[in-house]
């Protein structure tokens, strides 16, 4: 079975290793570009239209850029980035033939198949608001009426990730999530990539299943080989 070469377009470098740890190594490789700096400009002003624009053209310039790699797919971990792409099918047109896979999109079709409800939870507050918009859209689509309330953990704790203290994250993110699920009355699921490693703990621990970004891709992944 040949290997798939995926490109990887990150918006923190700690990313790069929960795909790296996370993908069947035997079946994927994975080609890694990191661009903090489109988050900075997202966050200047929830910009201006014109800066706005400048993004989404940067955004997709990269996308072409990977694409030119000799990649099979591209895989976009970032929601933000996602959301500044949107509708995501536009900036397709960079890749030509390579498929594009925004990491919340298999999240989103396994968090339908939970039910009608669900628990989300960020320690990022600032993808909350894309990451719900493209959720219920994307329940729409389908059909369903999909009800999510939001749970988004201490303001430090995202923090602690961004200054490079990626173990106290983890840490925190695991308290966050144990005690979610300890008063939730629906099932719980993770949105963001780097808490793969809470979420993990969180299972381990309790027994309780939490849906994360990185389970679902995957899953959706397997059509690849």
């Amino acid at each position: 079975m040949a290997v798939k070469r995926l490109g990887c377009l990150h918006a923190h470098h700690s990313n790069i290793r929960y795909l790296e740890e996370g993908l069947d190594r035997e079946a994927f490789s994975c080609l890694h570009f990191v661009d903090p700096g489109a988050i900075h400009w997202l966050a200047r002003a929830a910009a201006p239209e014109a800066e706005a624009r400048q993004v989404q053209a940067k955004l997709r310039g990269q996308l072409e850029w990977i694409a030119g790699c000799g990649v099979d797919a591209i895989v976009i971990t970032c929601t933000n980035y996602i959301a500044a792409l949107s509708p995501l099918e536009e900036a397709l047109e960079a890749t030509g033939s390579v498929p594009v896979i925004a990491i919340d999109e298999p999240w989103f079709d396994e968090l339908l198949k939970l039910g009608d409800e669900a628990v989300v939870a960020f320690t990022n507050p600032a993808t909350v608001e894309g990451t719900m918009a493209r959720l219920f859209a994307h329940a729409k689509l389908r059909g369903r009426a999909f009800k999510a309330q939001t749970a988004v953990s201490d303001p430090g704790c995202f923090e602690l990730l961004l200054q490079g203290e990626e173990a106290a994250y983890a840490e925190q993110a695991e308290a966050f999530l144990l005690g979610l699920i300890q008063r939730a009355s629906a099932p719980v699921a993770a949105a963001q990539l780097s808490m793969t490693d809470a979420v993990a703990r969180v299972e381990a621990s309790s027994g309780a299943r939490l849906l994360s970004p990185m389970q679902a891709l995957r899953s959706r992944l397997e059509g690849l080989r």
